[in-house]
């Protein structure tokens, strides 16, 4: 790490009288005849680790005459503000990332400071699995540039936890959990949060196409659903079914069923019931969602953007019949269905041949 250091500092001094001259306001180069170390001038720094957004602040002495602050061998000015003792500037959303950086200090009077500081890219919270859970269950964290995790809270509770990799956490939800976020503090005090609280309750789940689950029982397409791919995205995603509505025919359309088994029993109130899936559309499009049990299907019929998103329809909102038909709510008991149902419009009238629909982590959320 010294050694790259050293050559920032030379390349630096190769480049230095051509980017002083970038000051923005008149063509005076103070320091046209030589550089003096000010590196004395500099009491503290009070930040060796930062990242994007970070407002560091330094301490020493004539720091009014500082005019210029670049980041390594960089030309873009970093903005800060300075009285003769102390000086603050915000690390920069375009700031190299990655590795121990110098910090270059221009004085008037051909002054020249350099700290160094480690800017680090914050972790980014993609998912929680199971999106639902009790106190006591093992927690899965995914995301990236997890490994910069200091500490992780649960519903503002810290918790011990262990770095798989930078894709993953793993812990356990603490003893009194009610629900609420996930949280990840940085070395440098920043706190990334979950996209979505993690919920109170019990998670479900039919296939994410990663692991086995005793309650899939596979997936069968018909009609002008076509194409059934099994694909691989990063780890974060995983695993996942692609199909294309195709012209084969069929006037009618076609759909892709997700089969069940073997749910477990005492799962009857629907309004603690909520079906959750991640869909993929090429297009935007309307979509039936539903479950099945051996003699109907309940759903509903929702528009959805192009790109990945979760679905979550309440079983409470769940129409009779391949949309939004009566009665409301009239799903029966979890164990009795057989299947989640995906119905886009893939008729021959619909003009949607060649729309390229995923599905991934069909799941039931069941509220406490």
């Amino acid at each position: 790490m010294k050694q790259k250091i050293n050559i920032a500092r030379w390349m630096l001094l190769s480049i230095i009288y051509s980017v002083l001259t970038f000051t923005g306001c008149d063509d005076y180069d103070p320091m046209e005849n030589g550089i003096v170390d000010y590196n004395g001038k500099i009491t503290e720094m009070d930040k060796t680790i930062a990242q994007p957004g970070d407002t560091v602040t330094i301490t020493g002495s004539e720091l009014d005459k500082v005019y210029k602050i670049l980041l390594s061998d960089e030309t873009a000015l970093v903005e800060f503000t300075n009285t003769a003792t102390q000086l603050q500037f915000i690390i920069p959303d375009n700031a190299p990332l990655g590795d121990v950086i110098v910090v270059n200090i221009f004085f008037s009077g051909k002054g020249l400071a350099q700290k160094t500081i480690e800017l680090i890219s914050p972790p980014v919270i993609l998912s929680l699995s199971p999106a639902a859970a009790l106190g006591g269950t093992p927690l899965k964290i995914i995301g990236n540039e997890l490994y910069k995790a200091q500490e992780v809270k649960i519903a503002g509770v810290s918790v011990d936890f262990i770095i798989v990799d930078d894709k993953q956490l793993t812990t356990t939800v603490p003893d009194g959990f009610t629900g609420g976020n996930v949280e990840i503090i940085t070395a440098t005090g920043g706190i990334v949060f979950s996209p979505d609280e993690l919920i109170f309750g019990t998670e479900i789940l039919i296939a994410d196409f990663d692991s086995d689950s005793e309650y899939y029982g596979g997936l069968g397409s018909n009609g002008n659903m076509d194409g059934d791919t099994e694909e691989t995205a990063d780890m974060s995603r995983g695993n996942y079914w692609t199909f294309t509505i195709t012209d084969n025919g069929t006037s009618w359309g076609g759909n892709v069923d997700f089969y069940i088994q073997n749910l477990p029993v005492g799962y009857d109130d629907n309004s603690k019931i909520t079906l959750s899936l991640d869909i993929q559309l090429s297009a935007p499009l309307s979509v039936n969602i539903m479950v099945q049990d051996p003699a109907n299907v309940y759903g509903n019929t929702l528009s959805y953007d192009a790109g990945w998103q979760t679905v979550t329809l309440p079983f409470s909102e769940m129409g009779t019949g391949y949309g939004s038909g009566d009665p409301i709510g009239a799903v029966p008991a979890l164990d009795v269905l057989t299947g989640v149902k995906i119905q886009p419009p893939a008729g021959s009238g619909d003009g949607n041949f060649g729309t390229i629909i995923s599905i991934d982590n069909i799941k039931f959320i069941i509220a406490n």
